[in-house]
């Protein structure tokens, strides 16, 4: 059975969630079945840390503007050169705004994965790679986030 990821995060329930500040290390990117094969022949770290933010292309872009992977990253899903320079540009736009004005909207994540995998049990980002990039690069200890159940029981 395949897993289809845009089929999951179109049912997830958005609107049950808390806020947040919460360290960006203990966000792990998301794990998408589809292309998670994409996304591991670029990571540049240890194996059981695939998903986390510090190995990511986004991360690795914003450390060294030389480094290929995010460009890579984005040719792997299919984009063109001038979709991708703008993405490049938005990214850059946004690490500018969180270094001058701190965060001005919040982090999206799910408490728990959406699919189940041997990289991540905890958070996982549902929208907000580049923020959590941004701040990583910033050496911002929390973020704001939302973070939305999954699975609630009535608990945080």
């Amino acid at each position: 059975m395949t897993i289809n990821i845009t089929t999951l995060t179109k049912k997830v329930n958005t609107n049950n969630y808390y806020k947040e500040m919460v360290n960006p290390h203990k966000m792990k990117a998301q794990y998408n079945p589809k292309r998670f094969h994409l996304w591991k022949s670029l990571h540049r770290g240890p194996e059981k840390e695939v998903l986390n933010m510090l190995y990511s292309p986004h991360y690795r872009f914003l450390k060294n503007r030389k480094d290929g992977s995010y460009y890579q990253l984005q040719r792997f899903f299919g984009r063109n050169d001038r979709w991708i320079q703008d993405k490049i540009n938005q990214f850059l736009s946004i690490f500018e705004s969180i270094k001058k004005n701190g965060f001005l909207e919040n982090v999206s994540v799910v408490d728990n994965p959406l699919v189940k995998n041997p990289y991540n049990s905890g958070l996982e980002i549902f929208e907000g790679h580049h923020r959590i990039a941004c701040a990583l690069v910033l050496g911002l200890k929390l973020i704001p986030c939302e973070i939305i159940r999954r699975n609630f029981d009535g608990k945080r």
